[in-house]
């Protein structure tokens, strides 16, 4: 449990009121807070204490909370609480699924647009992934996983993709930063990742989609 003698100011850090909009900047604390844990699941947070430790008003605070709100990292029950959401087993198994196609899309997209030099990159990223796998080290591989498919939204050259995937990323950490692979699974990760690697270098888009799903056990046409 968090120490409840560590105030809410140094917990949450310094604002700065230069560079980017003050809410953008709330959302990003805040939203960082909730994902590595100093904001707990089901504590309650307040647009008025939250302005008072970080030296704001709290109109910001109050455009930030409701950004994480339709996020999903804060929920509302109308003159009752605003509180932290909690992690469900179902909350992250929809994360899997939602982070799986999307992943798929970036390839898909991005595969399209890439460059020779691109493509050897994002194969690097994803060589990185297999070996962690291969290692068995469960953290370094959602954090290279998390890391190729940050490099194929960039690649995607769809601002309007890339945009929604802004929006969700920290929901997206927040639900998988403990996320431990099922046990005998490796192999079948493994068997996807390689095969999509070939197909990344062969260029067949539409093949390296297809394994990216399978790999994250969403349905895909297995006569590909």
């Amino acid at each position: 449990m968090t120490d409840a003698q560590v105030s809410l100011d140094e917990r949450l850090g310094p604002v700065s009121v230069e560079g980017s909009a003050l809410a953008d900047q709330i959302f990003d604390i805040v939203g960082n807070a909730i994902v590595e844990g100093t904001l707990e699941p089901g504590e309650k947070v307040n647009d008025k204490e939250l302005a008072a430790a970080l030296g704001i008003s709290r109109t910001p605070v109050r455009e930030a909370l409701q950004r994480l709100t339709w996020v999903g990292l804060v929920e509302v029950a109308p003159s009752r609480y605003t509180r932290v959401t909690e992690i469900t087993d179902e909350m992250v198994s929809s994360t899997l699924e939602y982070m799986g196609m999307q992943a798929s899309v970036a390839l898909q997209l991005a595969m399209r647009r890439m460059d020779a030099d691109e493509l050897a990159e994002a194969v690097e990223l994803l060589d990185r992934v297999i070996a962690a796998t291969e290692a068995d080290d469960a953290e370094a591989m959602m954090n290279e996983s998390l890391a190729l498919l940050e490099y194929l939204v960039g690649k995607s050259a769809n601002p309007v993709f890339s945009a929604m995937m802004a929006e969700t990323s920290l929901l997206v950490a927040r639900n998988l930063r403990h996320l431990h692979p099922e046990a005998g699974s490796s192999a079948h990760r493994l068997e996807c990742f390689r095969e999509m690697r070939a197909a990344m270098l062969a260029g067949d888009a539409d093949a390296a989609e297809k394994w990216f799903r399978k790999q994250h056990g969403i349905g895909v046409d297995t006569s590909l």
